[in-house]
């Protein structure tokens, strides 16, 4: 071979070489860059050397703020040693028992300092003798909230089995102690014996009626299901209401014409609506308002996430509000657990609100709570309704609904789930979204992004810094900041509240992904005319 046939060659061979590599540098940008999960490569030093996309989306820091930096910043100080020993004994070894799944998760700390348990996997190479890690890492976030809710699930059917079997016994024992009270009422006619056995006959009947309430819960409520129009009754339980409540509580009702039809057990669901409105008369000491309103609802698969139990699709709402004392945080949790009761002793079960949920979900459907201790409490009650159609989720397709150009949302809301769902929701709509678990933390974010963000999206009831006090603060850095309120409660003054603190755009909690694109699109396109 010539010596010009040999360069030839040479070159053709290296040009060959140099498009097989960009090949593979493109593919494997390309998976790093779709990957679902966070993969990081480090030094032996810890130092990031790659930072994916979805490590970007994990931790909220960009590429270019992560590189260079170390690991451990994204580590909570508590498990930063373990994890150098873990790291220094893996580069030692090649032994690692950390891969996806195995273990229990561990847990990352995002740039706003929220913690998040991960599964996480590693693995090392070495390259010109330097050795190089690589992490993969998965947010279980949502995975851990699911398993909390299937195991509280077994907790609740395992109490509803052991209440039933206890229930069935006490009714045994009780059975025989009324029928001998009645015939000891018979035959014994002195005045103070007569008092002794009313009294006595009293606890057995009250004690009687707890079981038939505990049965009710264990057996999962079953009924004689029949297509209901949901108005009729709504409007039996007002009269009922109407006559019996204190003069001081005022009732007022509005049901929405074109209710839809409900499949159910007319006896139960008026025994659901009755105990929420029992509940809100003795929150209500001092009188107070109550409504109640009914109408129909789309629950898409953004609503059906921020409630638990629910499902897409269209359902009859009924809500239930009181502007009574309201139900402070550490009970929220609890008021549908069985046996949880706040009244004084004698004065209640425990059993209403735990009977009323089982009752729902009987049904098909799932209750939602929102309260603000010294404001009142609402009630939601979903009944899927049997109007033939395919689930909301289904119907709306995305082209059905307002897209963004990038523009920067600032969401505040203390609820970890609220906000990951938002986020996702929006930017799978094209905008870019920063968060806030409180209104001291949205100040700090917005000074450093004010230019950024056009919108702020926050919650009403928040501790440390609530919602009112957010928006004062923001309004005095920024006077003429797009602002969206959001809360759990849409009466009780908010209305004039929140029009007082000049915010034209409000969402009621929980809400559609519809409801709020469109709210959100029509704020920026307000804002877009008031540049014009």
């Amino acid at each position: 071979m010539s010596e010009s046939e040999k360069k030839t060659s040479d070159n053709l061979f290296n040009s060959t070489m140099d498009s097989s590599l960009r090949l593979n540098e493109a593919w494997l940008a390309g998976i790093l860059a779709s990957a679902m999960d966070a993969i990081i490569t480090l030094d032996e030093g810890q130092s990031i050397l790659l930072f994916n996309a979805a490590a970007e989306k994990m931790f909220h820091c960009s590429a270019t703020d992560a590189l260079g930096k170390s690991l451990t910043q994204f580590i909570p100080s508590r498990y930063r040693n373990s994890h150098l020993s873990h790291m220094e004994n893996f580069g030692t070894t090649n032994v690692t028992q950390r891969s996806m799944g195995k273990l229990s998760p561990i847990y990352g700390l995002r740039m706003d300092g929220e913690e998040f348990p991960i599964e996480a996997s590693i693995s090392q190479i070495e390259v010109d003798r330097k050795k190089l890690f690589t992490v993969i890492l998965r947010d279980i976030s949502e995975k851990k909230r699911l398993e909390a809710q299937f195991f509280r699930a077994q907790r609740m059917e395992s109490i509803g089995t052991l209440a039933g079997g206890i229930a069935h016994d006490l009714n045994n024992v009780l059975a025989p102690i009324l029928t001998a009270v009645e015939l000891l009422q018979m035959r014994i006619q002195d005045e103070s014996s007569q008092r002794l056995l009313n009294i006595l006959q009293t606890n057995a009947i009250r004690g009687s009626e707890m079981i038939k309430q505990v049965l009710s819960f264990a057996r999962g409520v079953e009924g004689e299901y029949a297509q209901l129009q949901p108005t009729q009754l709504i409007k039996e339980i007002i009269k009922i209401l109407a006559d019996t409540l204190p003069k001081n509580i005022e009732i007022t009702f509005s049901i929405a014409q074109d209710l839809w039809d409900v499949s159910g057990d007319a006896t139960q669901l008026h025994q659901v609506l009755m105990n929420l409105c029992v509940n809100a008369r003795d929150a209500m000491p001092f009188g107070g308002k109550l409504k109640i309103d009914a109408e129909n609802v789309d629950v898409d698969d953004h609503y059906a996430r921020m409630n638990v139990g629910a499902r897409p699709g269209k359902y009859v709402r009924v809500n239930v509000f009181d502007t009574g004392v309201g139900i402070p945080d550490q009970n929220l949790a609890k008021i549908f657990d069985p046996f949880f009761t706040t009244k004084e002793q004698g004065k209640g079960t425990g059993l209403g609100l735990s009977t009323a949920s089982s009752i729902v979900r009987s049904h098909g459907g799932f209750v939602s709570v929102y309260s603000e201790p010294g404001r009142g409490t609402q009630f939601k009650v979903y009944l899927p309704a049997t109007v033939a159609s395919a689930p909301a989720a289904a119907q709306m397709s995305r082209s059905d609904l307002p897209l963004g150009h990038g523009e920067t949302v600032l969401v505040v809301d203390d609820e970890n789930s609220i906000r990951e769902i938002i986020r996702e929701t929006l930017t799978s709509f094209g905008y870019s979204v920063l968060t806030a678990n409180d209104g001291t933390e949205a100040l700090a974010i917005f000074a450093q992004h004010r230019n950024e963000i056009k919108v702020v999206l926050t919650d009403m009831m928040m501790p440390f810094m609530d919602g009112p006090a957010t928006i004062k603060a923001l309004r005095k850095l920024s006077p003429g900041l797009k602002i969206i309120a959001t809360s759990g409660l849409k009466a009780n003054g908010k209305t004039s509240e929140i029009a007082q603190l000049g915010i034209k755009s409000f969402l009621s909690k929980p809400y559609t992904a519809e409801m709020l694109l469109k709210t959100l699109a029509d704020v920026l396109k307000d804002n877009d005319a008031q540049d014009i």
